[in-house]
């Protein structure tokens, strides 16, 4: 009688999961390379885009923006939102434009996980971390305008924010709505927005704004022209030649003849005042479009 035996069990190991690196670990490994990458001679002529001094590592945007897809894709799987923030944060403690510009990009990657106390982070970076133009619009544009449309509710954040002390605060609140104008939404916050900076002494303040009512005009361009005979003297002449960029020529001159300060006029409204003149064919023209709304 023959007798069978059993096979021997092969003895199961557990395979190792490499531990992923910690967000210093990821955020030094980012520095390192993009120190790296640095051309001097580029990073002397970004100087001249900005007022203040800035430190720049001369990396231009696309080839930034291709490490940051590397960098999103190796960090990005089984992360949370709040490690994605850590890692925004460390970075943006860095003096250099690029890699406080790289945070952001990584943040971005997040933005279906984005919840409103996102926003508390965002007005401590502003007040503290993002210094310059550059960076604030980046912020909004991959980061505040998702926020904003994921959850609307942060509309009265942004109120809040257009009243702030804080020149990157107050930028912040209008340049998130930027994307929103240009395609005919929150026209209404748009417009309430813009009028209180009419009277904001940063030049900074004033294209934002321009730029903003251009956008809104994009999709409603009567409206635009409407709100800008209505307030044109009280807006600054920077923010008001912004607003008119894409009006026809003939109309871009109408206007801006149609809301200039004139003599006798409240003061405070404007920083030009001239003359007064006789009614010019923009004036006579102005009361027409006035007459039709």
């Amino acid at each position: 009688m023959s007798t069978s035996t059993k096979p021997q069990k092969r003895a199961t190991t557990n395979p190792v999961v490499a531990k992923p690196p910690s967000i210093d670990q990821t955020a030094r490994g980012i520095i390192r390379d993009l120190r790296a990458m640095a051309n001097p001679v580029r990073a002397k002529g970004v100087q001249q885009y900005f007022k203040h001094a800035v430190i720049a590592l001369g990396i231009d945007t696309p080839t930034l923006r291709d490490y940051a897809r590397d960098q999103i894709n190796a960090f990005k799987p089984g992360r949370s939102l709040a490690e994605a923030i850590a890692l925004c944060d460390r970075l943006l403690r860095d003096a250099e434009l690029e890699i406080r510009g790289l945070g952001i990009l990584v943040l971005s990657a997040f933005k279906k996980d984005f919840t409103t106390a996102l926003t508390g982070h965002a007005e401590r970076w502003l007040k503290t971390r993002l210094d310059n133009w550059a960076l604030v619009d980046s912020f909004c544009s991959c980061v505040l305008s998702p926020l904003l449309e994921r959850h609307p509710s942060i509309e009265a954040t942004l109120r809040r924010w257009s009243r702030a002390r804080s020149l990157w605060v107050r930028r912040a609140a209008i340049v998130t709505l930027v994307p929103f104008a240009r395609r005919g939404r929150l026209l209404e916050l748009t417009y309430e927005l813009a009028r209180e900076h009419f009277s904001d002494g940063e030049d900074l303040m004033h294209k934002a704004t321009g730029w903003l009512l251009r956008e809104a005009g994009k999709t409603d361009m009567p409206r635009l022209r409407g709100f800008l005979l209505e307030h044109g003297p009280a807006i600054p002449r920077m923010a008001l030649r912004y607003a008119i960029e894409r009006f026809p020529k003939t109309e871009r001159t109408t206007l801006l003849e149609a809301t200039r300060m004139r003599l006798g006029a409240p003061p405070g409204r404007s920083r030009t005042r001239e003359k007064p003149t006789g009614r010019s064919r923009a004036q006579k023209t102005a009361k027409k479009w006035q007459a039709e709304r």
